[in-house]
């Protein structure tokens, strides 16, 4: 017998292959935890940092075996890259105490930014914006949870968001150190909020050099990479509504865990994302008129087009009339027995067109 070949293609039921798929987790039970998204790293990596206003250590570890979060003097930021591994999320949530919801919450990398509290935790989820070497839009979940002594960092890539936070607290800049957790975690969305501002920036951008391109050669590609923007746009808006709701909630409902000195940086967070959103609102705008212009200036093209046949048909009437009648086959034509008569109807020919040229000069028309 022939044995089969090993048939080494992916398998394509793999959900990391599929992407996205929500419809994974339909009938399973509240709190099962199943990633949901894209595998964008090799392996869960997890660093630990616990600090006081003197003292600073940074390990990575492979598990929070014997870790103390009730250590009163120390500080602990707990940083995990990749969601993959399931194993290693419910094990930081049965050490930590995290309620599964909240896991289940995490590894949902569709699910929208959303702020709660439950049991005695604060838990935030956004999204996370970046630009690729090639300046291409990324985007990925970043989730936060705090606790008494505790915060814990989720993202889903090794991207170094994080690193303006972790030089500061190296270095001890400004008063990160003195203050608490709640300092740390705003210290953290805040950076992620700040490069909602580089995408901004890069969208508009990419309008005025697309809007240039739309006057000077307008072209089908123009409208598609338009349609493209349009599309980062959306993305971006679909991820900022729920945060600023978010961010809302956490400012009203004044959390214990974070103390009122420093509520008022989480106000000045809430008024960045409005002002991000006023930006890409007006980006939205310039996108739909960019359209318009596209459209208006591919007419305008074909009206000067037009015009310019219809010059030239109206100049060749006339001329056309002339040649017609001398060419028709009737013997009692005096002006084809003429010496002169070729010569004399050409020169009215060429008088009646530099007229009609004179005339739609005179016009504008031409």
């Amino acid at each position: 017998m022939k044995s089969r070949k090993k048939n080494n293609r992916p398998n394509r039921r793999d959900p990391a292959l599929r992407g996205k798929r929500v419809s994974g987790k339909t009938g399973l039970p509240p709190g099962s935890l199943i990633h949901i998204g894209k595998v964008l790293t090799d392996s869960v990596k997890i660093n630990l940092t616990e600090f006081n206003s003197a003292e600073i250590y940074q390990k990575k570890i492979n598990n929070l075996d014997g870790l103390d979060v009730k250590n009163e003097f120390f500080n602990s930021w707990i940083e995990i890259s990749g969601l993959h591994d399931t194993k290693i999320i419910e094990s930081v949530g049965q050490t930590l105490g995290i309620n599964p919801l909240i896991l289940e919450d995490i590894l949902n990398t569709e699910h929208r930014p959303k702020f709660d509290i439950q049991d005695g935790l604060l838990f935030l989820t956004l999204k996370a914006f970046s630009l690729s070497e090639s300046r291409e839009i990324q985007i990925e979940q970043a989730s936060f949870v705090l606790g008494k002594g505790f915060l814990v960092s989720f993202q889903e890539s090794n991207h170094s968001w994080f690193d303006p936070v972790k030089f500061r607290l190296n270095n001890s800049v400004g008063k990160i150190r003195h203050r608490g957790l709640d300092f740390i975690l705003y210290s953290l969305i805040d950076v992620i909020v700040d490069q909602y501002y580089a995408v901004a920036e890069e969208i508009g951008d990419k309008l005025e050099e697309l809007e240039e391109m739309i006057f000077e050669n307008p072209s089908q590609q123009l409208i598609e990479k338009n349609r493209l923007i349009k599309k980062e746009i959306i993305t971006i808006r679909k991820a900022l509504t729920p945060l600023l709701e978010a961010i809302s909630k956490l400012n009203r409902d004044e959390p214990e865990l974070i103390e009122e000195e420093v509520m008022r940086y989480y106000d000045d967070v809430h008024d960045h994302i409005v002002q991000i959103i006023d930006y890409i609102d007006t980006y939205r705008e310039l996108s739909a008129e960019l359209k318009e212009s596209y459209l208006s200036n591919i007419t305008l093209r074909m009206n000067k087009i037009m015009k310019l046949l219809t010059i030239i048909t109206t100049i060749f009437i006339p001329l056309t009339f002339i040649a017609g009648i001398y060419g028709m086959n009737f013997e009692n034509m005096p002006e084809l027995y003429w010496k002169y008569g070729y010569f004399c109807v050409l020169a009215v020919m060429f008088t009646i067109m530099a007229g009609m040229v004179i005339y739609f000069s005179r016009k504008k028309w031409i």
